[in-house]
């Protein structure tokens, strides 16, 4: 094996093994992307701040109305096994 042979093989490895999380995360990110959320709206554990973590978690997470003691509001579910992730209801007025 000659040495230009032996270099380029360790980069086309190196780079193969780099292309497989990279193209996970952007495919993730892409799906999270077309779910449509305000960036506000995907912080699903209410800390006031959306972090990067909560954008791609966005990829499982489905919306629905619901009704709640007579009120309109929004669930945030799990697609996976429709565990709620929170919901919000539009403040009333006083």
């Amino acid at each position: 094996m000659s040495a230009p042979f032996g270099k380029w093989l360790i980069v086309a490895t190196i780079a193969a093994i780099l292309a497989i999380p990279a193209f996970f995360f952007a495919a993730r990110a892409i799906t999270a992307w077309r779910q449509g959320y305000d960036w506000a709206e995907m912080d699903w554990d209410d800390k006031g701040h959306t972090s990067m973590t909560d954008f791609l978690r966005a990829a499982d997470v489905g919306k629905r109305p619901v009704d709640v003691n007579g009120q309109s509001c929004v669930e945030y579910f799990i697609y996976r096994d429709g565990i709620t992730v929170k919901i919000v209801c539009p403040q009333r007025r006083s």
